[in-house]
């Protein structure tokens, strides 16, 4: 997917990183908002309305933007990037963003458990208190594989927590090995490629019904690519986790941003499956 070179609010001039001033009013009014209680989603929202450049394109990614924005603490200033924001200003807004701003926030079991299958049975895993008041994790199909024994808290938490920080630490692994688009000609286009191909040696050459060969076999040929979005979705979450460093606990927001769903399979090994399909096992 093509990108700038530098992240947005930035400029190269002369090979030196510089302050795009446009870009940087919009970074600037993304924190102002955030800090006034504006959702990310409604701050890209807001931003796309007013088609501004680079969040004009979909609703969805300008709040997916407007969140690698709010999480980019390169705003701040370092030696290869100029301030554009106070660290004061990063931190407040870092901070109004794990607030209950609009309506009741659910707390990280609650997300946790709606995002979290049996792979076996494909129901809900439940987070609940043993008769030790022990906290555990267990399928809620009775008699399932994943029913009994059941899975410490420390352990499932542990090992979600290390599936984020592993992809923190190293986006790359989010790479489904996809690429955007792929031909793979069948044995159809090989015999219309062989009558255009007599057709042009004819003599004399019929152009009309070249023509229309050419565009019989242009439809065919594409008929035969295929298209993913994956490549396209890998870069929004690598975007999203950019402004992140190692975390000790888990961010639900985070969490539901870039991951589709929590799995436990009959080995009680746990997996996490990414919004581009890619599945890593703790």
């Amino acid at each position: 997917m093509a990108s700038k070179k530098t992240p947005y609010g930035y400029i190269l001039i002369n090979g030196s990183i510089a302050v795009d001033a446009e870009e940087a009013e919009v970074i600037k009014r993304i924190f102002a908002d955030r800090i006034s209680g504006l959702s990310g989603v409604k701050i890209g929202t807001s931003l796309y309305a007013e088609h501004i450049p680079t969040f004009a394109e979909d609703e969805k990614k300008a709040a997916d933007r407007v969140y690698s924005i709010l999480n980019d603490k390169r705003y701040c200033g370092s030696n290869e990037y100029p301030t554009i924001i106070s660290e004061e200003t990063f931190i407040k807004a870092k901070g109004s963003m794990n607030k209950k701003t609009f309506g009741k926030e659910q707390d990280t079991y609650t997300v946790l458990k709606k995002m979290s299958f049996c792979t076996e049975c494909g129901k809900n895993m439940v987070h609940f208190s043993d008769k030790s008041d022990v906290k555990r994790w267990r399928c809620t199909t009775k008699g399932c594989i994943n029913s009994k024994p059941r899975i410490s808290d420390d352990s499932f938490l542990r090992a979600v927590l290390g599936i984020l920080n592993c992809v923190i630490e190293t986006p790359e692994m989010l790479d489904t090995g996809e690429t955007l688009t792929e031909y793979i000609p069948n044995e159809k286009i090989s015999q219309r490629e062989a009558e255009l191909k007599e057709l042009i040696n004819a003599v004399p050459i019929d152009n009309e019904k070249i023509k229309s060969r050419l565009l019989e076999l242009a439809a065919a040929k594409y008929m035969c690519c295929t298209y993913s979005r994956a490549p396209y979705i890998t870069q929004e979450l690598i975007n999203i986790i950019s402004g992140y460093e190692p975390i000790e606990k888990i961010d639900k927001e985070l969490l539901t941003r870039i991951a589709e769903k929590i799995s436990v399979n009959k080995n009680k090994e746990i997996s996490v499956t990414f919004k581009n399909g890619k599945c890593i096992t703790a």
